[in-house]
């Protein structure tokens, strides 16, 4: 009978303990959510995470950014084989209510700078400091799904490369533009997804060495495209600045250990930096900048159109090594009506002119 009162004591106890763990985990992640500084936030979301509450384990993370992320900011990473270097830390929409002030600056202006609202200045004077290319690399950048979106996005800082860089080669004007193409950001899938080419290169890249600029890395699948790109134009990747790394949340067994170890040394070593994280740059464009005029439409138009039969074929022409090629190949039917069926028997106009 003993026995069976003493079972029955523990049994309470632990269920009391549960109970009350849940509760105090709840309180303390209420309190971090509401807390009005992020050293605050950091504490409470610590002890819900030790205390059981699964939402905590999405706020530790972001109060310690720099301390549970693989890459820090400022700092050259590879990405298979890439030397790349990032500004901060983009966090998805999803994590807003859990930002500090800061955060939500940082992030904000990485989306103005997609818009074209910010130059972006900022990010890519701390990525030419920490690469150190050399004399004549090209800084190239990554193309958007608009034209009109890649000059709004890239003109401003093309002009101040141009400036106040002049050992470096602006290469903004060697992408060429076949037309639009849905944006990357609504692809469900990023990793896996196959976007269409809208664009081709107008200068020879044989024997350059090439810095990619782009806003944020994600998946590092555009990263690796462009790669592609320039390297069978015989150009060769060695940088990429950026301007944010997407936060990815680490898995719950990092979440619980590092709560369970965390102490205020860690929390100096990785405060966040004194710098502004804003991608504002106090610097005034000339009246008239060299890359103040994007191309026009008519840059789409073909270099070149053949009539065949019932066919009218498309050329564009671009430089691979040294010898210009066709590029893109459009074939359409002079008469849409008619039953004769399209050809495009002209081989010798796909290997070079």
């Amino acid at each position: 009978m003993e026995r069976f009162i003493i079972i029955v004591l523990l049994i309470l106890i632990l269920a009391l303990t549960r109970y009350w763990r849940r509760k105090l985990g709840e309180a303390y992640c209420a309190a971090a959510k509401y807390a009005p500084t992020l050293e605050l936030r950091r504490e409470f979301s610590r002890k819900a995470v030790l205390a059981g509450k699964k939402e905590a384990r999405r706020i530790f993370p972001i109060t310690v950014a720099r301390f549970a992320a693989d890459h820090q900011p400022l700092k050259v990473f590879k990405r298979k084989k890439i030397p790349c270097v990032f500004t901060d830390y983009y966090f998805p929409s999803r994590c807003n209510p859990y930002l500090s002030e800061e955060q939500k600056q940082f992030c904000q202006s990485v989306l103005d700078f997609k818009d074209g609202k910010y130059d972006g200045i900022r990010f890519l004077v701390a990525g030419i400091e920490k690469l150190k290319p050399k004399p004549g690399t090209v800084v190239m950048f990554m193309p958007c799904s608009t034209q009109r979106k890649y000059w709004k996005r890239f003109k401003t800082m093309a002009d101040y490369l141009h400036d106040e860089y002049p050992e470096l080669v602006c290469g903004i004007s060697y992408v060429r533009y076949t037309g639009d193409r849905e944006s990357l950001h609504l692809q469900k899938s990023r990793e896996n997804v196959e976007l269409e080419k809208n664009y081709f290169f107008k200068e020879d890249l044989t024997d350059k060495e090439v810095i990619v600029v782009d806003d944020i890395l994600t998946t590092g699948k555009s990263l690796q495209d462009f790669r592609k790109e320039v390297e069978a134009d015989g150009g060769k990747v060695v940088g990429a600045i950026f301007a944010a790394e997407t936060f990815k949340m680490p898995n719950a067994f990092w979440c619980y250990l590092y709560a369970l170890s965390w102490s205020e040394d860690d929390a100096e070593k990785f405060a966040p930096m004194a710098t502004d994280t804003t991608m504002g740059y106090p610097y005034q464009r000339r009246k008239w900048g060299i890359y103040d005029e994007e191309p026009e439409d008519i840059d789409w138009m073909p270099d070149r159109t053949i009539m065949h039969g019932n066919t009218m074929i498309n050329l564009w022409y671009g430089k691979r090594k040294g010898k210009y090629v066709v590029v893109k190949k459009e074939v359409l039917p002079l008469d849409p009506e008619s039953d004769e069926p399209c050809s495009d028997d002209l081989s010798e106009f796909d290997i070079r002119i």
